[in-house]
């Protein structure tokens, strides 16, 4: 979700600022034109560096993409006052990190969840799952989006548990697996 929010970003004229623990990661969404700048969280406050890129101002909009709580909280604390994070990421577990007295509070973040499973129901009249995927569809065809580099490796249905294990065990050598149920192991 991240490379494809980067995309979709940058298509839509923003200075993109990408945050990403694995550098393979970021050094793809630079390649494929979706970053002005990368970083990666381990050597430095992503919120901190983004206040440096904006002249102490702050983005304009922060998407968190990852779930992680702790990514969550360096976004608000990267966002100018008084304007958006974007959770687009499925939060679970305790929220431990997350600090709503300091940033969020005092420079009055509007924090919206997005969800990938639908539209909010006060757009849902307008933006149903068919308008959803009709518009994703368009722009992919459209050449709006580059899709294909994301997919960093195709499984067949009979080795999901394989597939499975590369996401668990080393996440830095996939961004996007695909499972074919197509093709059948005879």
């Amino acid at each position: 979700p991240g490379q494809i929010a980067a995309q979709l970003a940058k298509k839509s004229g923003a200075r993109v600022i990408g945050v990403d623990p694995i550098d393979k990661r970021l050094e793809l969404a630079q390649d494929l034109g979706a970053l002005d700048f990368g970083m990666n969280p381990n050597n430095g406050s992503p919120a901190e560096a983004i206040k440096e890129r904006t002249g102490g101002l702050g983005a304009d909009v922060s998407i968190e993409v990852s779930g992680s709580t702790q990514a969550l909280n360096e976004a608000i604390r990267a966002t100018a006052y008084s304007s958006r994070v974007v959770a687009l990421g499925f939060f679970q577990g305790e929220a431990r990190g997350l600090y709503l007295g300091e940033e969020f509070h005092h420079n009055r973040i509007d924090l919206v969840c997005s969800q990938i499973s639908g539209s909010a129901p006060r757009i849902s009249h307008r933006w149903n799952r068919e308008r959803l995927v009709r518009t994703f569809m368009s722009l992919q065809s459209g050449g709006m989006l580059n899709l294909r580099p994301l997919i960093t490796q195709i499984f067949k249905f009979e080795q999901a548990e394989q597939a499975y294990l590369l996401l668990e065990e080393r996440p830095q050598e996939a961004l996007q697996v695909v499972l074919d149920f197509q093709t059948r192991e005879r």
